[in-house]
């Protein structure tokens, strides 16, 4: 084998291993949020409590029209932009994922405005000028570089005439480098103890600005705190 191709097969591996962590992590996902648990880093869960509230209100504020919800998992975040929303494409790989968003769904009373995919971002064909907003929460994160180029090509291609992206991240910060590395592989547990290995790259300032040096992207800081950071953004169209 030569040195690309095992490159191709680790990548590949491990984006199984994750791939397989969050199908299984799917009934205790929103622990992040609600409890601060389930994630590698930063020791006080208040900061994942408080700042995912703060997500919440960016959430409802910017989301409108016609919403994709990419990698969607659970539909954390389903409550805050359904209000505002015409119609709602949920999407994720995992089928335990979506199974815990349709039922979030049919409790809200809104299964009928929602269409439910599951599929391989990178294999599935979404149409053009298909959404409003595109919502991409803690996905970018979890994809290489030259994953990340296919990935906001996308968006330019899937969003109607002014319509945007609110990305939600996992920000580096002073409190992410007491346990972590900006970019690394780490290992994340169930609470049954059920060990996983992820990769991850956390989301600085300095990453916002490349999206805007690299893809044309028109980004807008909504919150950059010391565990998550939403950012809100339109495409260069101009060229």
């Amino acid at each position: 084998m030569t040195d690309k191709a095992a490159a191709a097969h680790m990548a590949s591996e491990l984006q199984r291993r994750m791939f397989a962590y969050y199908n299984e992590r799917a009934p205790e996902y929103e622990e992040a949020y609600t409890s601060g648990t389930g994630t590698a880093s930063i020791r006080d869960p208040e900061i994942f409590k408080g700042e995912a509230r703060v997500l919440a209100d960016v959430v409802a504020k910017t989301i409108r029209g016609r919403i994709l919800d990419l990698a969607c998992g659970t539909a954390y975040w389903m409550p805050h932009y359904a209000p505002r929303c015409s119609s709602l494409t949920l999407f994720d790989q995992s089928e335990r994922m979506l199974a815990e968003a349709r039922a979030k769904a049919e409790r809200f009373g809104i299964l009928d405005r929602c269409v439910v995919l599951q599929g391989d971002f990178f294999e599935h064909q979404f149409d053009d000028l298909a959404y409003d907003t595109v919502l991409a929460g803690f996905f970018l994160s979890h994809l290489t570089e030259r994953q990340e180029a296919i990935v906001f090509d996308a968006f330019r291609r899937m969003l109607a005439p002014g319509g945007q992206c609110l990305i939600l991240e996992s920000a580096w910060s002073v409190e992410r480098a007491e346990v972590n590395t900006k970019v690394e592989r780490q290992t994340r547990c169930l609470n049954d103890g059920t060990s996983f290995e992820v990769y991850k790259r956390y989301c600085d300032r300095e990453d916002v600005a490349g999206w805007a040096r690299e893809y044309g992207f028109v980004p807008r800081i909504e919150h950059f705190g010391s565990a998550f950071c939403a950012i809100s953004g339109t495409f260069d169209v101009s060229g």
